[in-house]
């Protein structure tokens, strides 16, 4: 007996078996009792012997997502009086998983009441794993069979080319008989964007990890002929039934277009389009990194604001376009006169900003200087007049002291402020001195303004019609954003509107206007319901760009909609070009998740921007707003009627509706008529009036 039981017991040490035997307690499974024998500990990853434990205790070995189903199978079991067959994962002490599978049977007492479960239970890693290995293999092959409308090249495992199909051939350069035998670094040559050699091809990379390997966007593929494309390319593993390593698939697209529009988007988001200067968000990039150096390395630097004396002169005299040329003119010019290593910025309108790393004030001034005796020597002629210019510069000293990048750009915008009020055309040194007199005077007032019209709800709304043309009807009004102080005259939002883009309270603001007039239309409704007036169609509201990079409006949007019973469809959103430019990611999907919801989005002051068409089709746009610029003299201007003209037709191929700005006059409105806009919105077609009237 005892050497039938000594063969039994090394049998199953041989097939890494062990007795599975367990002794109920009242037909519990969970309050029953487990005895390993021998080495059969070592299926839980323990040493060897025997080893009695509460069924709870093993439990606790097994992986959690499957103990609840192991426990059902086994009381199940018992409830049924049967036996049972099962798979589950265990959890080693050294933190690796198994796979074992069990077998046994339930055995009853003379009541027939359970009172044990005998059986046998086994390790199924490698065939669990051999398994996940065969269903890779098959997801592969999908994945190849997916793909085939791209490049797609095989190796064998020492990364020799096998094959190519079409796409491949055509992208390469190489037919799948030259190919066949080379490494794939010849047949698939890819560098990087700067045009060095990558430090590993993707295929390789398999091979060397025996894994996938993901997506590569940032590489160039040098095809036979020697030209260059740009590729995304990705690898994964080819195995054999048995495990074994065959080669790897590359798989392959030309995304060089792609490419081309992701830079052109990214040189957007960080330059002004009209200079080719950077932007203000950018070059407050370059103040924070300045700032870090200071305060890290002790370095010192120096911050130039700008502010042109004369600029307004020249858009009032000549229009835009000459204050747009004047611009370009004026920055080529300033980068002619500044070290390699200085940043000039455009930050807006005519104010100009500039970087001096690595300047003291003494040197800073020597230069603000000679920029401010550059721009006082510089001309501009057009149609036969010549503008002579001056610029006010505040200059900040950046050091270890410098407290944060926003109070450098208020402490410059200060002190150009002063060399305004000064006499204009000097720069001014910014001195802690000058806080308390810049607090009182200029831009910085608005900061405690706007608090208190917040504070003291002294916030108005207004509305103007959108008047539809022909075949479009019914009421469109555009909300327009007033301050009425308790004492003094109305504030229009050009007085306060660029202090609060400054500093940073245009979120608050837009917020702000969404909940007015959704309690508006609330209002209004309740007084429709009563018979006392008609709710408008559609409202218009404006958004700035900040608000278009406020992680949270799209859920505040849907609250208010929610609060006060909002039909979505009643609320047109207006953004302009430039801010959509500038945020073009985060306004596709902001301007997508409430066009779903039913809003509508209308495009403001269309065609001011270089790349205006370029950007149209990627905007779930409903309107146009055409430029006033464009719209003002357009009775009497040629071209300005010649672009209208095409931006509406463009529109309209494009299942848009356009609306014309600014139209201020019965002469303009003929020709807005003329050439078949669908709205137009200015004095010539309806006042301005508060909201509420």
């Amino acid at each position: 007996m005892e050497k039938s039981q000594r063969h039994l017991r090394m049998a199953l040490d041989a097939a890494r078996m062990t007795i599975w035997d367990s002794e109920l307690s009242g037909g519990k499974v969970i309050d029953s009792t487990v005895k390993w024998i021998g080495a059969g500990t070592s299926l839980l990853g323990l040493p060897a012997g025997d080893l009695t434990q509460p069924f709870s205790i093993f439990l606790l070995s097994v992986d959690p997502a499957d103990r609840d189903q192991l426990l059902d199978a086994m009381q199940s079991a018992v409830d049924r009086r049967t036996g049972y067959e099962v798979e589950y994962r265990v959890l080693w002490p050294d933190g690796s998983r198994h796979w074992l599978a069990a077998k046994a049977h339930v055995f009853c007492d003379e009541q027939q009441a359970p009172v044990g479960t005998l059986g046998v239970v086994w390790d199924i890693t490698e065939r669990k794993e051999a398994e996940q290995a065969t269903a890779r293999q098959r997801e592969l092959a999908a994945v190849t069979l997916r793909s085939i409308g791209e490049g797609v090249i095989t190796t064998n495992a020492d990364g020799v080319t096998d094959y190519l199909n079409y796409i491949a051939e055509q992208l390469t350069g190489w037919t799948v008989d030259q190919a066949r035998g080379l490494h794939i670094s010849a047949t698939l040559k890819l560098i990087d964007d700067a045009g060095a050699p990558i430090p590993e091809h993707a295929a390789l990379q398999c091979l060397r990890l025996r894994q996938a390997i993901g997506v590569s966007s940032q590489n160039q593929l040098v095809t036979r002929e020697g030209r260059r494309i740009a590729v995304e390319e990705s690898a994964a593993p080819i195995w054999s039934d048995s495990g074994e390593l065959l080669g790897a698939v590359v798989v392959f697209r030309d995304v060089s277009h792609e490419r081309k529009l992701s830079k052109q988007l990214s040189w957007n988001a960080s330059h002004d389009t009209l200079t080719g200067l950077i932007n203000r968000r950018e070059f407050e990039v370059q103040i924070a990194a300045a700032l870090h150096s200071a305060k890290q390395d002790n370095h010192v630097h120096a911050l130039l604001y700008m502010d042109l004396d004369q600029f307004k002169i020249v858009n009032d005299t000549c229009g835009h376009s000459a204050g747009d040329l004047l611009l370009q003119l004026l920055a080529k010019m300033l980068q002619t006169q500044m070290r390699d290593s200085d940043i000039l910025a455009r930050l807006g309108g005519d104010e100009l900003g500039v970087l001096l790393p690595h300047c003291p004030p003494d040197q800073a001034l020597l230069i603000a200087d000679q920029l401010r005796q550059s721009i006082k020597n510089f001309r501009f002629v057009w149609d036969h007049h010549t503008f002579e210019l001056g610029v006010s510069i505040g200059l900040v000293e950046i050091n270890h002291h410098s407290k944060s990048m926003t109070e450098l750009l208020i402490a410059a915008d200060q002190a150009c402020y002063l060399a305004k009020e000064r006499g204009r055309n000097r720069v001014h040194l910014y001195q802690e001195s000058d806080l308390r007199l810049a607090r009182r005077q200029g831009e910085m007032l608005w900061v405690s303004r706007l608090n208190e019209a917040f504070e003291h709800q002294y916030f108005r709304l207004y509305a103007q019609p959108i008047v539809g043309l022909g075949r479009h009807d019914g009421t469109h009004d555009e909300v327009l954003i007033r301050i009425q102080p308790a004492k003094g005259d109305l504030i229009l939002p050009g007085a306060f509107i660029p202090a609060a883009e400054r500093y940073d309270m245009m979120t608050a603001i837009d917020r702000w206007v969404i909940r007015a007039i959704c309690r508006h239309l609330q209002n209004l409704r309740a007084g429709q319901d009563a018979g006392t007036r008609r709710t408008p169609a559609r409202y218009s509201v404006n958004l700035s760009g900040a608000s278009l990079s406020d992680e949270g409006l799209h859920d505040y949007i849907i609250e208010q909609f929610a609060e006060h019973g909002i039909d979505p469809g009643q609320i047109c959103f207006e953004i302009t070009e430039t801010a959509v430019i500038a945020n073009l990611i985060k306004a596709q999907d902001f301007m997508a998740g409430l066009k779903a919801l039913g809003c509508r989005f209308s495009l403001d002051d269309f065609g001011s921007g270089l790349s205006s068409f370029a950007y149209l089709k990627a905007l779930p746009v409903d309107y146009l707003k055409i430029d006033g610029i464009f719209i003002r003299d357009i009775a009497t201007n040629t071209v300005n009627r010649a672009m209208v003209k095409a931006i509406n037709e463009v529109g309209h191929v494009m299942g848009l509706c356009t609306v014309a700005e600014y139209v201020e006059d019965e002469p303009t409105l003929a020709v807005v008529r003329e050439l078949g806009l669908d709205y137009a919105q200015g004095y010539a077609v309806g006042m301005l009036r508060p909201l509420s009237a």
